[in-house]
């Protein structure tokens, strides 16, 4: 008598699961350390906006209107020097949305630089919660 070999379906089905639940485990522990990369180079990338920030306002004596100023010379301005950052157009952040820029700022400062983080939407938690430049600082 021949004696056939394979798998039955329930070991199949156990194996199955097993990758499943390994897949799920390691998936999950790739993703954490991919959205803190993110985090960290959006607080880097702030840190160089309010450094490009500073030399418009030192060539210029005034605050950018708005970020597209730090790569296009605005009409009107006087001793522009730019482009004052490496990018041609407006910059975003590690998710493609654009940073939010506002003069005055909060608090007393002369702007806030902000990254409303994964979901682009002001407020928000653990991946989605905002990154401001002054709170980082602090």
């Amino acid at each position: 008598m021949k004696r056939h070999y394979g798998f039955t379906l329930i070991e199949m089905m156990a194996v199955i699961i097993i990758i499943g639940i390994l897949a799920a485990v390691i998936g999950s522990n790739i993703i954490k350390p991919v959205d803190t990369s993110r985090r960290t180079a959006a607080i880097q990338s702030l840190k160089q906006l309010e450094s490009a920030i500073t030399m418009y306002k030192l060539d210029t004596s005034k605050y950018p209107e708005s970020l597209r100023d730090l790569v296009r010379e605005p009409e009107g301005a006087n001793n522009w020097n730019g482009p004052y950052l490496k990018e041609t157009a407006e910059p975003k952040d590690p998710w493609g949305n654009r940073y939010e820029y506002k003069i005055p700022g909060a608090d007393g400062q002369p702007f806030d630089l902000i990254s409303y983080a994964a979901d682009g939407q002001e407020g928000g938690e653990k991946e989605n919660k905002d990154i401001k430049l002054h709170e980082e600082e602090d």
